[in-house]
Formats: C-alpha cells, structure tokens, sequence
C-alpha cells in the first residue's frame, strides 16, 4: 500500500469512524471509499471524478487535498484499443464546369476539321481556308500584303473554386471535478436546473448507474438538466438506472 491509501485509512481509524459513518457523511459510495484506501483505482469512475472523491474525503478527514493529489496516479484507465479504419478510396469526379469546357472544345475542333476539309474540295483556282500558300513571281506582285485567317478563339478553362478550408476544431473545454450535491439518506436528489457534469458526479457518488438523453429545447441552456427519473425525494433504488433529460440547445 502506498503513502495514499495508508494515510487515508489512518486518518480514518484515527478518528473512529467506520466506511459506513463516512459514506453518510461525505454522500460517496463506499466501494469508492474502499478503494481509495485500498488503492483499486480501476474501481472508479472517470479520473476527473476520483479525483473530486479523493478530495471531500480527504477534507473530511482533516487532511490537506494538496497533499495527496499527487500521489493520485494519472491515466490509470486503460484506453480500448480500436483497430484501424479501413483505407478507402475515393472515386475521382470529374466538375461540370471541366466536362462543359472540354465538350465546347471538342465541337470547335471539330467545325475547323470541318472548314479545312470543305476549303480543300474547293475549285482548283481557289486557296484553302487554312494552310501554307505558294507564289510565284508573276502573283507575288499582284497577291495582298497580307492575308488575315480568322483565329477560333480558345476557350479558357473555368477556374476549378478553391476549396473552403475546413475551420480547426475548437478545443474541447477540459473536464472539471464538480461537488457531491447534498442529498437525504436513502432519497433521490433534486437534480433539476443542475449543470449535466455535477448531476452525474452526484449520481456517481450515490452509486448510481444514469443514462442521459439529450432533447432540444429554446427555454433551458445547453447542458442543463430538465428532467429526471426517478423523480427527486422518491427511494433510491440501486438496481434502477436513473434517466437524465439534457438540454441540448435549439
């Protein structure tokens, strides 16, 4: 046992007072207590959670939080190894702008194949729309300066939009502890107009199991509680989940 459970659990008998004297007093279940002292620290809920319990119990004790938190190890919960998301490919696409420009491409090509093929079946006296040209001295004098061929214009490719860049995902807030709310022995707590994380460490510390649904609502702040199953004052049962309603927001 390491300096954290031995001094909690010598705290404890030094004052006299049992796991169940403590358990009423501080409203954290007893197997929360006993492993604590007992250092099973894979018997407790989430770390942001454990470490609130191993403070009101250590004030309760009459010992300083500051002291034992870091003797509180960090990251004991096992993180599940996932196994890796298959690769998939992405199929390439083709933007209507790129298939419109090269369909108007393709019929102007075509219409010139078309005019240098009709200039070329013309009369033996007449010159080809497209193509070099020979002289001779006696029509050198004679021919134009110069002869203009009317140019087909190119049609540009319509600029592809920039991709919008993706915002950076905002950080999520970190996780704090949040107090034990005083509750009757043996009687659910009110949890109604609570911040979702406090009703949890509330039910946590009773020993409770919850589930939470979230349901959308334009009157009660986002994560606030609305409702609540069992219904406050009524028995603690603990083999009964206990049904949180959560705003969510509009």
């Amino acid at each position: 046992m390491t300096p954290l459970g031995e001094s909690l659990q010598r705290a404890r008998l030094a004052r006299g007072v049992t796991l169940e004297e403590a358990e009423r007093d501080t409203r954290i279940s007893r197997r929360y207590l006993e492993a604590l002292e007992n250092e099973n620290f894979g018997l407790l809920p989430a770390p942001v959670y454990a470490r609130g319990f191993l403070r009101t119990y250590a004030r309760y004790l009459g010992l300083e939080p500051v002291d034992l938190l870091p003797l509180f190890p960090v990251g004991y919960v096992e993180e599940p190894v996932l196994p890796p998301w298959p690769k998939v490919k992405q199929p390439r696409t083709w933007p209507s702008s790129g298939l419109l420009a090269g369909a108007v491409v393709g019929v102007l090509i075509l219409i010139v194949a078309m005019l240098y093929a009709l200039g070329g079946q013309g009369e033996s006296g007449s010159q080809p729309f497209f193509g070099a040209q020979t002289f001779t001295p006696e029509t050198r004098a004679t021919a134009p300066a110069a002869t203009l061929t009317p140019a087909v214009a190119a049609v540009a490719e319509t600029p592809t939009p920039a991709e919008t860049p993706t915002p950076a995902e905002t950080p999520t807030p970190a996780e704090t502890a949040t107090p034990v709310a005083e509750v009757a022995p043996g009687k659910m707590p009110n949890l109604k107009g609570q911040d979702q994380s406090q009703a949890i460490a509330t039910l946590q510390g009773l020993g409770l199991d919850y589930l939470v649904v979230q349901v959308k609502s334009d009157d009660v702040p986002e994560g606030q509680v609305i409702r609540q199953s069992p219904s406050a004052g009524s028995d603690i049962d603990p083999e009964r989940v206990v049904t949180l309603e959560v705003s969510r927001g509009p």
